[in-house]
């Protein structure tokens, strides 16, 4: 072997044993390190374990809860469901008897009208008519008695308003 190869194989090994001393080193130093600290956590264990249990006796009561709370909240749902169909049920019922009502308020109110219509007809025609024919003729007896009786003739300074409409 050659004096080269030699020194070269004895630094790799020198190197490799300085590599093993320092990771040596280093791992005494991190169990020295892990001591201290179990050291340290060793008295929290118990306080912590009080902690984890307690948690668990309230998140144990608080499941209990919320799953009443959830049951009685479906309840109120399921109720609020209920009136609110019946409430609709209710309400389609009002308002179709209301448009049946409002249907029959329409023919009751029109049947009214016509029949005032009709009494209006038959006033005009009854009554309305024969007072104006009856007018008409006490209007030409009045107009006769007049002409035959003071026998002239109005002025147009005295003339009435019947007859300002034929002048």
């Amino acid at each position: 072997m050659d004096q080269n190869t030699f020194l070269l194989m004895a630094i790799a090994v020198a190197i490799s044993s300085v590599a093993l001393l320092m990771q040596a080193l280093a791992s005494f130093g991190l169990y020295k390190s892990v001591r201290r600290m179990e050291a340290e956590i060793r008295p929290l264990i118990p306080e912590a374990a009080k902690t984890i249990a307690q948690a668990q006796k309230t998140m144990t009561t608080a499941l209990a809860q919320i799953e009443e709370l959830s049951a009685k909240a479906h309840e109120v749902l399921d109720s609020s469901k209920q009136n609110l169909d019946a409430f609709t049920a209710t309400r389609d019922e009002f308002t179709g008897r209301m448009r049946v009502q409002a249907e029959r308020l329409e023919l009751v109110i029109d049947d009214t009208l016509s029949r005032v219509h009709d009494v209006v007809g038959v006033v005009h025609k009854g009554v309305m008519t024969p007072v104006r024919e009856v007018s008409g003729v006490l209007a030409g007896i009045r107009t006769a008695f007049q002409t035959f009786l003071f026998n002239r003739r109005p002025s147009v300074e005295r003339a009435t308003h019947d007859d300002e409409m034929f002048i």
